[in-house]
């Protein structure tokens, strides 16, 4: 009867552990699920966010083009299917935020965002002068 606890309590942490990891690759999963019933390609772009137009739910993005090496400018459309990481949504990105972009290329060639992260500043921009300067012995 042990050896049946056990085998309970082994594969219940197996169940565990594969619940876990499905959730922590959820939203790519989703993502890639979504483009690929699609039947668009999911492509990525990092750059400076230039421009935010929150009534025509879009974003330009200011990138470096590695082929031409040449700065251009691309817009993206954001739709109520869109996954925002480190915002809550569109409204709180800002020109010069620095973003990373899953998208798909709609068939009538507009660009649709599937998942935008904004990436925060390091905890030592957040600190206070005087956190930087150690006191001084008398």
């Amino acid at each position: 009867m042990c050896a049946f606890r056990k085998l309970g309590l082994s594969a219940l942490a197996v169940v565990f552990m594969g619940v876990c990891a499905v959730g922590s690759f959820a939203a790519e999963d989703l993502l890639l699920e979504d483009s690929v019933s699609s039947g668009a390609d999911l492509l990525w772009i990092w750059g400076e966010v230039a421009l935010v137009d929150i009534a025509s739910k879009q974003l330009s993005i200011r990138y470096l083009d590695y082929e031409t090496d040449l700065e251009k400018e691309m817009v993206v459309a954001v739709d109520a299917k869109t996954v925002f990481e480190n915002v809550a949504s569109l409204e709180e990105i800002k020109p010069l935020d620095t973003a990373s972009i899953d998208y798909v290329v709609s068939p009538e060639g507009k660009n649709l965002a599937k998942m935008i992260s904004i990436e925060k500043p390091q905890d030592i921009y957040e600190s206070t002068p005087q956190d930087l300067n150690p006191p001084e012995d008398n």
